[in-house]
Parts: C-alpha cells; structure tokens; sequence
C-alpha cells in the first residue's frame, strides 16, 4: 500500500512523505526510550523509597511507618494525597524541595526529615557538581514513585 501511495505522488510529495515517515518512527523511538526511562526511574525511586522513607512514611506512603513514634510529635505525612491537597495537581518542585531539605532551612528549627539533598552526597565528593547531579536524579527518581502513589 505504501509503494502504491508513494508511486502515486510527485517527487517533492513523495520526498516529504518519506520525511513525514522518518519522523514518525523517530518520534516513536523517542517516546519508547523515554517512556523506559521513566520506568526505570520510578524503579529507583521506589527501591530509595522503600530503603529510606518507608520506616516513617510507611511502604504504602499513608505516613504511618513503623518508626512514626520514634520521634515525639512527629506525625509523617501522607504522600498518597498530595496532589488531592494541591487542587488535583502534584507539585513536583515543591515534593523535590522538601526532599532535598536545603531550600529552606530556618535556623534553630528542629527538622522532621533527613535533608536527603545532604545525605545522597557521594562521599568524598560532597557538593561537587558530578554529586549534586547524582543525589537530585535520586531525589527526582523518589518524587516519580511518590506521584505514582497519589490516590485518583
């Protein structure tokens, strides 16, 4: 049917046909690519979650983890409603902010959360650019599995 199409238009139409084609396969490669890539992420994020959130957040992220009450007057949030909490939109700077923990950071305040910004460092490499790449795609990879998590 193609070779048929094709053999039925002039030169330039069949030139930008062929393009159209070209694109459209690409295009698909890239959202295939991308779409693993997210996947994989979402993976990572789910197993750095599981390792160092889950213990308070607990592994549905409903906010009661087995280590709630470790800390009196600590009440762990639940992720499972974040974007219900923001007029149905999940604000993802906002959840990779209050991860990171450096953002805001008023003095004298006791902190309800490790500044993963800080601990996801490569060790002997803190705070240089190559470290500050790898802690933010955690941090990003964390925030993907917590979107995945909000309640429709």
């Amino acid at each position: 049917m193609m070779r048929l199409l094709s053999a039925s238009l002039n030169p330039k139409a069949n030139a930008l046909f062929s393009l159209i084609l070209v694109i459209l396969a690409v295009s698909m490669s890239v959202t295939e690519a991308f779409a693993q890539a997210a996947a994989s992420s979402v993976a990572a994020g789910k197993a750095d979650y599981l390792t160092n959130c889950a213990d308070c957040h607990g592994q549905n992220g409903k906010g009661s983890g087995p280590n709630m009450n470790v800390i009196p007057g600590i009440k762990p949030a639940d992720l499972t409603t974040i974007a219900a909490r923001n007029g149905g939109v999940f604000p993802t700077t906002q959840v990779a902010n209050t991860i990171d923990g450096r953002q805001s950071t008023p003095s004298h305040k006791r902190f309800d959360m490790p500044f993963w910004g800080v601990n996801f460092q490569e060790p002997g490499k803190e705070f240089t650019p190559e470290s500050e790449a790898k802690a933010k795609a955690r941090i990003d990879a964390i925030v993907a599995y917590i979107e995945t998590l909000q309640v429709k």
